[in-house]
């Protein structure tokens, strides 16, 4: 996450330093790449006791950073439609009992966040250039690694897929009339029902907030 707000510092110190136009077009393609943080939200699911006097498991998903990449392909010249891709996120998921301290790491989980959604550029012949944009998220889970008092043979954790609404806001920043940087905050309706010898015990509200800076082309 540090460098990620380095790196959003020294974007917004070079645009000072630079006065060039990224003109977009109908029929253009933005392309970016860079790093993504991806932060759940702070409480992720309840497991209710099992029996009088149980006590209830809080879940919570740790944060993870990873590469990622968007391409956008221009309609208009101010509107297009763009999807997201990444190389797998993997998150610890932690089990703690409220009131009573720390917690215990349960599993590890990577994930996929194709997301597709239609972007607004409000300023397409400008050196700034913010955009919005709404779309569909599909978050695809697996290679699920049981660890602690999961790490059981006789255990299996599931969790499923998830599909639901995404949004995003950013901007790009011009270097040069093809080259850009860029810096977005997305985020995701991620829930996905977890399953335990396929039953379901609990559904882990993920709901992210994604934050990313990346380097872009205009093609």
């Amino acid at each position: 996450m540090r460098a990620i707000k380095l790196a959003a510092i020294a974007a917004a110190m070079t645009a000072i330093w630079t006065n060039t136009a990224l003109a977009t077009e109908a029929g253009d393609w933005i392309i970016r790449a860079g790093v993504s943080d991806v932060v759940p939200k702070s409480t992720n699911g309840t497991i209710a006791p099992e029996a009088p006097g149980d006590p209830e498991i809080r879940l919570d998903v740790d944060d993870a950073a990873m590469l990622t990449f968007d391409g956008t392909y221009m309609i208009t010249d101010s509107f297009g439609v763009e999807l997201l891709a990444a190389l797998p996120f993997q998150h610890s998921i932690y089990g703690s009992v409220p009131g009573t301290p720390g917690k215990i790491k349960l599993a590890t989980v990577k994930q996929l966040p194709p997301t597709l959604s239609a972007v607004y550029r409000f300023n397409p012949s400008g050196q700034f250039q913010p955009y919005g944009g709404v779309g569909v998220n599909w978050t695809i889970f697996f290679d699920v690694k049981q660890k602690g008092p999961l790490d059981d043979p006789d255990i299996d954790l599931q969790l499923d897929n998830s599909l639901g609404l995404a949004a995003v806001v950013g901007i790009d920043i011009a270097l040069t009339e093809k080259m850009f940087l860029n810096g977005n905050i997305r985020y995701m309706d991620i829930d996905s029902k977890v399953k335990v010898n396929g039953v379901k015990v609990v559904t882990a509200n993920v709901d992210p907030w994604v934050y990313a800076i990346n380097i872009g082309w205009r093609i």
